[in-house]
């Protein structure tokens, strides 16, 4: 995992004085204040005052690595996400995902969420998605060695029911 971030611990979402460590992490929802109608979730907590500021001064590099104080700590591996450019055209600034590895913009968020997969143990991954969010979590479930389900309609476009088969996805229709 990444050494470089300032995540400190979990926060209840249902009460926040109701802190946790960092690790385990927290997935069935808050133990506290969860009851059994409803898992109250936890966000992770960061010491923001600790950071560098020249962290926003710095060039844009080719992946996430230069937010990595303001991220969770990361176990998965990488495939090279974040990093786009930002063109301008006519006055008006547009930022290329096509450049992610899976063309997408869910290429960051599954960086970490896979990570936290990674990190909290977990068999394998199940997401919902009629698109792009399917194939990616499909992408990066199979760069970390961890099966993935995808849960998607039948009508969802056969180039994305491709691109999750063929990164090792099993997809199930919904209605």
């Amino acid at each position: 995992m990444n050494g470089s971030s300032l995540a400190t611990g979990q926060r209840s979402l249902g009460d926040t004085s109701a802190e946790f460590p960092l690790f385990p992490a927290l997935t069935r929802g808050c133990p506290r204040t969860s009851t059994d109608e409803i898992a109250y979730p936890v966000e992770v907590v960061y010491d923001y005052g600790r950071v560098d500021r020249a962290l926003f001064d710095q060039e844009p590099g080719p992946d996430l690595a230069r937010w990595s104080p303001l991220l969770p700590p990361l176990a998965a591996p990488t495939l090279g996400e974040g990093g786009t450019p930002l063109l301008e055209f006519d006055g008006v600034h547009v930022k290329d995902e096509s450049r992610n590895p899976t063309w997408s913009h869910k290429d960051r968020l599954n960086r970490v969420a896979i990570s936290a997969a990674v990190a909290a143990g977990a068999p394998g991954v199940v997401v919902a998605s009629s698109g792009n969010h399917g194939a990616s979590a499909a992408a990066y479930a199979a760069r970390a060695g961890l099966p993935a389900i995808v849960l998607a309609s039948a009508e969802s476009p056969a180039a994305v029911q491709a691109f999750v088969r063929a990164y090792g996805a099993d997809r199930k229709s919904t209605r």
